[in-house]
């Protein structure tokens, strides 16, 4: 299994980078930051073809950013500009 400190090396292999990624993808969004992990999805699909499971979870994740329709407007704002907001706290 690839982690992030086995790509030490300058120049690593696209398949180290894209597992790395995926890793992260699935750590960032088992502690909720459903934005971050699609970031990190973003960066394994420059380096290979997301899987079945890769997409179902990326539906999942982008589903679970959209502001629900009883949301208070600053919460829908901030689902917008997550990175705003979570600059914010």
């Amino acid at each position: 299994m690839t982690t992030l400190n086995t790509l030490g090396g300058g120049d690593p292999e696209p398949a180290e980078v894209s597992g790395a990624s995926l890793a992260m993808a699935d750590y960032d969004a088992k502690g909720g930051n459903y934005a971050a992990a699609l970031d990190w999805l973003a960066v394994a699909a420059q380096f290979r073809v997301l899987s079945n499971d890769y997409r179902h979870k990326k539906v999942a994740w982008e589903v679970a950013l959209e502001p629900s329709e009883g949301a208070p407007a600053s919460a829908r704002a901030c689902d917008r500009d997550v990175r705003r907001c979570a600059r914010r706290g």
